[in-house]
């Protein structure tokens, strides 16, 4: 097939004026094939009233980030840190349910479900670097309950952390439980390789 060079300049033309929409992003027709459409997204500003309500709410929480909390979180023996807590003032469960039928409070988020939605962040955001490698039962995790009645709260955790002790003073610090009485306790369910049954 021979192209005259009339054809040739037509169709590098078409070519540049595609390329250039696409860096550009003025093609109507479609959006870049890398780049996922934005949904529409209404904004209007708060009303004089709302943003004094916000404010004075935003207000009310100075200082409260020094409260102990209740939560989740794995541990890595590797960098002696935690990662993936998830982490709520104490007093935030304790107004909502004063009194559990469990005897404690703790937060709503599973183990499980925060590692699937951490692993696919990692995977399709992060390049798949990251901590989040393998199932989640598998690294050292534990959970911070409180219970209301006694006061106390309790980390609970695998039997991993007699081969990491240094694990406890960093949850003591990550939930503020500094000045609060607080027990360390282990059970199957934290151990390495358990999962929910």
């Amino acid at each position: 097939m021979t192209v005259t060079e009339e054809e040739l300049q037509r169709i590098v033309a078409r070519a540049v004026k595609v390329a250039l929409g696409e860096i550009v992003g003025d093609r109507a027709d479609t959006p870049p094939a890398d780049k996922p459409a934005v949904p529409a997204v209404e904004v209007r500003p708060f009303g004089e009233e709302e943003l004094n309500d916000a404010m004075n709410l935003m207000s009310s929480n100075r200082g409260k980030a020094d409260e102990p909390m209740v939560g989740i979180f794995w541990y890595s023996p590797q960098r002696n840190e935690l990662f993936g807590i998830r982490s709520h003032r104490v007093s935030d469960y304790t107004k909502a349910n004063p009194c559990s039928e469990y005897g404690s409070v703790s937060c709503s988020e599973m183990h499980e479900d925060v590692w699937k939605k951490e692993y696919h962040r990692q995977k399709y955001k992060r390049g798949g670097v990251g901590p989040y490698n393998g199932a989640y039962e598998m690294t050292p995790r534990g959970r911070i309950f409180y219970n209301p009645d006694t006061e106390v709260f309790t980390i609970a955790v695998g039997s991993w952390i007699k081969d990491y002790p240094s694990a406890v003073p960093l949850v003591v610090e990550e939930f503020n439980l500094e000045g609060a009485v607080y027990e360390v306790k282990t059970a199957h369910h934290w151990d390495i390789g358990q999962k929910w049954l």
